[in-house]
């Protein structure tokens, strides 16, 4: 790619040769982002040659800040580049023959290209912070806060869809940028962006190695209607399957079918990304596989000690062939949050995959909706929804946003099986297992109660009486991260699983007794998914539904629909089998309830959007993660640190403060990651109770033991 701009700035006495990078040259920097700009912008998402333009010039100067004597490589406090840049090329008035608005955006892209993209005079706070910034380092203030006002005046002017292409172009540049700065394989990047070759074959191979892992043999009929409903036409997909049957494997040749440029995998919970994580690593190399959540830094430090950093940044990115996420990370994304621009352009020509979408809250449905009608027609994005227990509300509200939305409803798949022989036994758990522990010897057991309190008991109980001849293990969500990956680790050969809901989603396990307190149908559905999962029709009963201790955390509303409706559930699946599941009757309280509450929000998030003219982040969320996850409907958690690893905390932070400078910023997000992986999320009543640590700025628990988690009484 032929440089536009370099000979210019050599023409102005500015020094291309300079060091701006620990061992590499400016002119260097900017060949090796030019190189992958090009690749990206042209080849992979073939932008007007416009926008072409304005990215090669952006490449090169982005960082001509650093061309400037009075920066230097070796100063340990340097002037704001970012901004110096942008005010050298505003006072030298250099012609690049780019056309209105772009050499505008060209110069706020220099300028705001270490930061969000924002509009300083659409919030007080945001100007007031942003003009005391450029009152600091920009001598030509004036000039640049019209230029401000003058660009946004320009982009309500601009239609929509080039918003679009204008913010994915400065992104696509910034990460190139990026890419460039930490000395990554570019040619190993841009792959990932290509379909890669013997990728279809083997997909196609890991599918049935897989299915003879877990079943013993290849069902090709299946396979053959996987591929069948896999291969669809139509741009998105809604498909509602048993527990077991096969949704990953559907996914995969959708995948496969459609060769998107990207995929993204969504999933409701950390331990069933890990579990998926796992899962596609086996079957697809993991070069072209990346997870990323709140602890993906901490998880990485656990599996790969020499390079977890690098990793990290192209999992943040989301430049990996295949990205399994949560949905907090898409929507916060397509919430224009922070610097979502270098993220969301790798939703271009992608396959979202939402797996288990009937657990989303209203409040994320509604944000995903908001975006439904935005997106996918401008961005050719493709969806596939998935659900062993299809939410009726959901799957109409996301009909009238996607309207080429095809629904696949498997009847007949549910209707032959009837895995779940059920017994109701009327007191609380604890005395069933106190009553019939003998069944517990003699089969693989799955207990799934509805709070951590319960579950902490009956492990204590469990782990004395069967005199560790059986393997017990406990997993919930009340564990500092680094004991709940240790948990999770043993799932797979525990004998005795106690659980809360985190086994409910995406576990590819099969146990074969369940027992389990009574909770709303469809958790209930999800827990009947763990049991006889590849099994047939039992001879005996193999699951066994307790009186919950309390309504927690479901509440009163909830648990007494769930009583009035188990009779219908039990007689249901004896006369119809597992197709009594999608009956409506049991979606009652959501359509009582999250209608309204989904138009609700979605009119707040399409205000967001008009405000921020879909080009500018969201200021107003991004200052407070609070607010964010109020609006996605998440409970209200907080991280702790619990007391006994305090000591090592503060060691770790002592270590953070002794290092100083570029030197140390590799050490320093290990350090990060280190104390993040001894957090642990905690309720408001718990930080209550909590001792406020003045340094770490964060509270300390007391009560905590690594084998239970935080201890409830």
């Amino acid at each position: 790619m032929a440089v536009i701009a370099l000979h210019k700035l050599q023409k102005k006495g500015l020094d291309i040769s300079k060091e701006t990078h620990p061992g590499k040259p400016y002119h260097v920097h900017v060949e090796e982002c030019c190189k992958l700009v090009d690749k990206l912008i042209r080849e992979v998402y073939s932008f007007p040659e416009d926008l072409v333009k304005l990215a090669i010039l952006f490449s090169e100067l982005h960082d001509l800040g650093k061309l400037l004597p009075e920066w230097s490589l070796s100063q340990k406090k340097r002037p704001y580049h970012a901004i110096e840049g942008a005010e050298w090329l505003l006072r030298e008035n250099l012609d690049f023959f780019i056309n209105n608005p772009y050499d505008k955006l060209l110069v706020y892209a220099i300028m705001t290209h270490h930061s969000s993209l924002r509009v300083p005079d659409e919030v007080r706070e945001a100007v007031e912070g942003a003009e005391k910034v450029v009152q600091r380092h920009f001598r030509n203030y004036f000039k640049c806060k019209t230029l401000i006002r003058t660009l946004n005046e320009l982009i309500k002017r601009v239609e929509k869809s080039m918003r679009f292409d204008i913010v994915d172009v400065i992104g696509i540049t910034k990460l190139a940028d990026i890419i460039s700065a930490k000395d990554l394989p570019i040619d190993s990047i841009f792959m990932q962006y290509c379909w890669p070759k013997g990728l279809e074959e083997s997909l196609t191979e890991g599918i049935s190695k897989r299915a003879c892992e877990k079943r013993g043999f290849f069902d090709r009929s299946k396979f053959e209607r996987q591929a069948e409903i896999a291969s669809s036409m139509k741009e998105h997909l809604l498909v509602a399957a048993p527990t077991g049957w096969g949704k990953t494997t559907l996914a995969l040749i959708r995948m496969v079918k459609l060769k998107p440029v990207k995929i993204f995998y969504i999933l409701p919970t950390i331990t069933a990304i890990k579990d998926f994580y796992d899962t596609f690593t086996k079957i697809i190399d993991e070069t072209y596989i990346g997870e990323y959540f709140y602890f993906a830094d901490a998880e990485l430090l656990t599996k790969r000690e020499t390079e977890e950093e690098d990793l990290l940044d192209i999992y943040r990115y989301f430049i990996p062939k295949i990205t399994i996420t949560t949905i907090d990370q898409l929507l916060l994304t397509m919430l224009q949050v922070g610097r979502y621009h270098i993220r969301r352009f790798n939703f271009r020509n992608s396959l979202l995959i939402i797996d288990e979408f009937h657990l989303l809250t209203p409040q994320m449905i509604a944000c995903l909706r908001s975006f439904l009608k935005n997106l996918p027609q401008h961005y050719k994005t493709s969806f596939l929804f998935m659900s062993a227990t299809p939410s009726p509300v959901y799957t109409d509200v996301l009909r009238e946003a996607l309207p080429r939305l095809e629904t696949v409803i498997l009847s007949d798949e549910y209707r032959r099986l009837k895995r779940h022989k059920i017994e109701v036994y009327s007191d609380k758990i604890s005395n069933f297992i106190d009553e019939k522990q003998d069944l517990l010897k003699m089969n693989r057991t799955l207990v799934i109660v509805n709070t951590v309190e319960v579950a902490q008991k009956i492990y204590k109980e469990l782990r004395e009486s069967l005199n560790r001849s059986r393997k017990v293990v406990l997993i919930h969500g009340d564990f500092a991260y680094k004991d709940r990956a240790r948990k999770e680790d043993q799932i797979s050969k525990a004998d005795v699983l106690i659980s809360t809901q985190v086994a409910e989603v995406s576990l590819d396990v099969s146990f074969d007794l369940l027992v389990t307190e009574l909770s709303p149908i469809p958790s209930l559905v999800q827990r009947l998914g763990r049991v006889n999962r590849y099994g047939g029709r039992p001879e005996k009963v193999n699951v066994f539904l307790c009186e919950p201790k309390s309504y927690e955390p479901y509440g009163k509303i909830l648990t007494n629909l769930a009583h009035e409706n188990l009779p219908k559930l039990i007689e249901g699946l004896e006369k119809k089998g597992e197709e009594v599941y999608l009956d409506k009757e049991f979606w009652l309280y959501e359509q009582l309830y999250h209608k309204e509450e989904i138009e609700r929000v979605e009119r707040d998030v399409l205000d967001v959007i008009e405000t921020t003219l879909n080009f500018f982040s969201s200021t107003a969320y991004e200052r407070e993660e609070r607010k964010i996850l109020d609006i996605l409907g998440r409970e209200e958690t907080y991280l702790a640190i619990p007391d006994i690893y305090l000591e090592k905390v503060l060691n770790l932070y002592k270590r953070l403060k002794e290092l100083k400078g570029i030197e140390g910023y590799r050490e320093r997000l290990r350090i990060y990651a280190q104390i993040k992986s001894y957090l642990t999320p905690v309720s408001r009543s718990d930080i209550r109770k909590a001792d406020w640590h003045e340094d770490l700025r964060l509270p300390v628990i007391k009560g905590y033991d690594e084998d239970v988690g935080v201890i409830r009484n």
